[in-house]
């Protein structure tokens, strides 16, 4: 394979007898000079490993784990191929969720968003795997979404505590949603709460 050649636009000036700047604040222009890296050229010494590590989502962002849960047990990804797969339930719920377990998620309408935000993973996986790479998938223990071996599980339903909230004029994010999405399409519409 051959090196890359300098890309000239045929609006810009010929800057190739410039040196090369990194860019910094004081010069904002990106260099114009792209090269592969030496190795590349001679594919057959690659000696990258041939294992891809596919992440659970904390294990590398803590930051979106449940508000107060413990730590994930660290991993280190140093030298690995890592794919960090996504975080359901902070998609999901958001980051203000509450903690909740395997039984409460375990619904038609949460499986099918996993599987949806899985869908494009398990594409690159399988081509992946069919070249002869091996998979290996990580998991959360104790993970309500991401646990291999142990979950959690039970978590009563209802109301099981005093709950501390208040009420502020607007609708909610599913109404939102909806009046939006009909006035956007012009449909005429009323609306209320119930009992009014």
């Amino acid at each position: 394979m051959k090196k890359l050649e300098t890309y000239k636009s045929p609006t810009s000036p010929d800057n190739s007898a410039a040196p090369e700047n990194p860019r910094t604040p004081e010069n904002p222009v990106f260099p114009r000079k792209y090269m592969l890296p030496e190795n590349s050229e001679n594919p057959e010494t690659d000696d990258s490993p041939k294992e891809i590590l596919v992440l659970g989502h904390c294990l590398l962002n803590p930051l979106a784990r449940l508000k107060g849960a413990k730590p994930a047990t660290p991993v280190d990804p140093k030298g690995a191929n890592i794919i960090q797969l996504p975080c359901p339930e902070s998609m999901y719920l958001g980051m203000r969720r509450r903690e909740i377990t395997k039984d409460q998620l375990d619904h038609p309408a949460y499986r099918r968003f996993c599987r949806k935000i899985f869908t494009p993973l398990a594409d690159m996986l399988e081509d992946l795997a069919a070249n002869g790479i091996k998979l290996r998938i990580i998991g959360v223990p104790k993970s309500p979404s991401c646990g291999v071996y142990i979950t959690s599980v039970g978590g009563e339903p209802g109301k099981s505590k005093e709950f501390h909230h208040s009420h502020a004029p607007g609708p909610g994010v599913f109404m939102e949603e909806i009046i939006k999405e009909l006035e956007g399409r012009g449909v005429e519409f009323e609306i209320e709460d119930a009992g009014r």
